[in-house]
């Protein structure tokens, strides 16, 4: 049935690829000459049976075969000339014109032959038929056009010869015809699969090779190095990365057996990877050429297509710049950016180590917690750049113990910790060595700092833990240096102290003291005393001192030198500033309305932190208004040290406040390192001279010599003078000696003593004597 329809599809052009075109006109070329000799044949023997009308059809097909002869030339050397369609269909118009001829001779010449050149002409065309159909193979609506137009008159005269020798050959004809028809289809129909199958293995071809020529373009032009190795570690091939990576020429490389490489540190990894699959190193690796990297390298097996293993492939990357950004990030989270010393992570992390160690079972350690002293004043006077300057000078001093077991950090601030590990098994030992340090430590600030030509003298107060085998808190151990550490700078012997238990007690003490001291404000804890400050001469009254005291319910009376510093640190000293300015405006104001004011002024003490705030000058006279207290009624009392501390600022407070008629005096004169400048700059009443110059002066002439100095000084700067805690008739003798106008307090002529009992005793009785 697919025979019919094809057939029936011949009346149709179809358009044939280029190729079998090529082919068509190539095998053409080939057989037309063939052809033209069997027509001659045909002339040959023919002219004599028919005559000159056999001539003329030789003429005509020899013309024709010409013809088409002249085509196939003609299209192998001007192929543009026609389209591909043009060309075809000349070709298989001329074709078929040709068997046309040919079965116009079965038509018309058969039926004048006898029996036996019939026979030769049907054998002639058969055999004619036969060459053509595999000629025209490639195109095979042509070739069953052919054989249809060719063999099917032919089978029709010899049906009509009536023979039956004609008949039957007629018959075989038609099957011949249906049979090769048959082939042509059959065989059309392999090439089609064929021709498939080529193109699919083509396409398949062509991607095997696309595949293969992007693993050799990735393998030559991939960004790290890889090389390629056979199971005796002798290497086969490697990319250009590879070489240029560490500086390689691949005839020199290629053969090189691994084994003899200079660094064998990744040699176990390359070699265990033909056993055991893909391995990792990471690490450094010093190329042959001497050059030093950190690499990361994997490399796994090659297997063949049985499964086995026929050596192996490593990729090589080079992690030196990203191995030195982490050292460097690493240092820079574990090192302190301005000494380069190690901080509190590199601290925590040498302290991690040390007691992890197996002598830390057995042995004593030694932690030394440094603070300097004034650096705070260096830091104000002459700016953090100095500040900065001067702290990287004392981390190289302290450099200087360092041994590579010792380990130097700076936690912050002006805070050093030097740890020295495993001193001794006996705490007597340990101790000793401990002070061998501190003279050391000692000895590297006994030198001034000289910072830009400025000389800075600087001391530092030491706390020292003697760490307890076996020690696993860290935290815990620096807690107790830093416990020792306020000691020593509160109390300590030479801003020294060890830490023992009782400072843990004291400091836990002090802690819940510190708690309790927050409440005490709302909880009417606090209470004023006065102590009168009087003429030297004949003991008059002239004024009073308020100060502070806490009467704590479970403990005796407690002096400010004992909680202002917990104030100060809890940060509640403003808190109590404002509160006892309005405890002393309630009874000056209360005073006043009863006819008791007797005082010139009532002197307050005023702490830096709380003097320098920007409203402090605004809220202290505002208290002064809402108790109607006039602004010489009370004289702010100011530390030495903080004005120095805070000079420009603490001076601009208190120009602002004698401009609205505030008096400040200057508290414990000679405690601190104040210039004669200063004294001229700052608008100051009053000098009080600290009471530690008085105490034991009968004995010491450099303290006496010291009083009068400051008492000189302070008159030409026209200061009025307090002299601060005589306690004995024979101190008060000698400070009158030195000048009889001045005035003093102390417990020679009265303690400080609660409001009601100073009000009785010195305002409503006549005071005019020493009780």
């Amino acid at each position: 049935m697919s025979i019919y329809k094809n057939l029936f599809k011949l009346r149709h052009h179809h358009e044939v690829e280029e190729k079998v075109l090529q082919e068509l006109f190539f095998f053409e070329r080939s057989t037309l000459i063939t052809l033209i000799l069997l027509e001659t044949i045909f002339l040959y023997i023919l002219m004599p049976l028919i005559g000159n009308s056999i001539a003329a059809w030789y003429g005509l097909i020899v013309t024709l075969t010409l013809w088409r002869l002249y085509d196939g030339y003609d299209f192998q050397k001007n192929p543009d000339r026609h389209t591909s369609v043009m060309w075809h269909k000349k070709f298989v118009v001329k074709v078929w014109l040709t068997a046309l001829f040919l079965s116009a001779l079965a038509l018309f010449v058969v039926p004048k032959l006898d029996e036996y050149y019939q026979l030769f002409v049907f054998i002639m065309l058969l055999g004619i038929s036969a060459g053509a159909v595999k000629t025209l193979a490639d195109d095979y609506r042509t070739a069953i056009g052919y054989l249809l137009i060719l063999l099917v008159p032919a089978s029709v005269e010899m049906l009509l010869l009536m023979r039956t020798d004609t008949i039957i050959l007629a018959f075989l004809l038609i099957l011949y015809f249906f049979t090769q028809t048959s082939i042509i289809l059959h065989s059309y129909k392999k090439s089609i699969d064929l021709e498939r199958k080529k193109e699919e293995i083509s396409k398949v071809q062509a991607e095997l090779f696309e595949k293969q020529e992007m693993l050799q373009l990735f393998f030559e032009q991939a960004p790290i190095g890889i090389f390629s190795y056979d199971k005796d570690l002798n290497i086969v091939n490697c990319n250009e990365s590879f070489l240029t990576l560490f500086n390689l020429e691949k005839e020199k490389i290629v053969g090189t057996n691994l084994n003899d490489i200079s660094d064998k540190r990744a040699i176990n990894v390359i070699r265990d990877s033909l056993t055991e699959g893909l391995q990792t190193y990471i690490g450094p690796y010093d190329s042959q050429k001497g050059l030093e990297f950190w690499v990361e390298g994997k490399c796994s097996p090659i297997y063949n297509k049985e499964g086995n293993v026929i050596g192996g492939m490593g990729l090589i990357e080079d992690k030196t710049k990203e191995h030195v950004a982490l050292q460097e990030l690493v240092h820079l989270v574990s090192h302190d950016s301005l000494t380069s010393l190690s901080n509190r992570r590199g601290f925590d992390k040498f302290m991690g180590k040390m007691i992890r160690k197996k002598k830390h079972a057995s042995h004593l350690s030694l932690l030394f917690y440094l603070d300097l002293n004034q650096f705070k004043y260096v830091n104000d006077s002459l700016g953090h750049t100095y500040g900065d300057k001067l702290l990287i000078a004392i981390s190289k001093r302290l450099q200087r113990l360092m041994k590579p077991d010792i380990n130097l950090s700076r936690l912050g601030g002006d805070e050093f910790i030097i740890v020295v590990p495993f001193v001794s098994k006996e705490r007597d030992k340990a101790k000793k060595k401990a002070d061998k340090y501190i003279l050391k430590i000692q000895e590297i600030f006994a030198e001034p700092f000289v910072i830009e030509g400025i000389q800075l003298h600087l001391k530092t107060s030491i706390g020292i833990v003697i760490i307890e085998p076996n020690s696993t808190n860290i935290e815990e151990i620096v807690r107790h240096a830093d416990i020792s550490m306020y000691q020593a700078k509160r109390f300590g012997q030479e801003h020294i102290s060890f830490y023992n238990t009782q400072l843990d007690l004291e400091r836990k003490k002090i802690f819940n003291l510190q708690h309790d001291l927050v409440s005490a404000l709302g909880s009417d804890q606090l209470e004023l005393f006065f102590q009168p400050i009087v003429n030297i001469k004949d003991d008059s009254l002239r004024a009073a001192e308020a100060l502070i005291r806490w009467q704590h319910p479970e403990r005796e009376l407690i002096l400010p030198i004992d909680f202002i510093p917990l104030a100060i640190e809890a940060g509640v000293i403003t808190d109590i500033g404002w509160w006892v300015l309005e405890k002393v405006c309630l009874h000056i104001s209360q005073w006043k309305k009863n006819g008791e004011w007797k005082l010139k002024y009532v002197s307050i003490n005023i702490n830096a932190k709380q003097l320098l705030k920007n409203d402090f000058v605004p809220i202290f006279l505002a208290k002064l208004k809402e108790y109607e207290v006039e602004t010489g009624d009370i004289k702010i009392e100011i530390t030495e040290t903080s004005l120095i501390d805070n000079f420009e600022l603490t001076h601009e407070v208190i120009k602002e406040l004698k401009s609205h008629g505030v008096r400040c005096a200057i508290d414990d004169f000679g405690t601190g390192y104040s210039s004669l400048s200063y004294l001229k700059k700052l608008s100051f009443s009053v000098l009080k001279i600290d009471r530690e110059f008085i105490h034991g002066m009968l004995n010491n002439e450099e303290n006496i010599t010291l009083i009068r100095t400051i008492i000189e000084i302070g008159k030409q700067f026209n200061y009025n003078i307090v002299v601060e805690g005589i306690e004995e008739e024979a101190e008060k003798a000698l400070i009158k000696e030195m000048d009889d106008s001045l005035s003093y307090q102390g417990f020679l002529f009265s303690p400080p003593i609660p409001e009601p009992e100073f009000r009785k005793k010195f305002l409503i009785d006549e005071p005019s004597k020493c009780p």
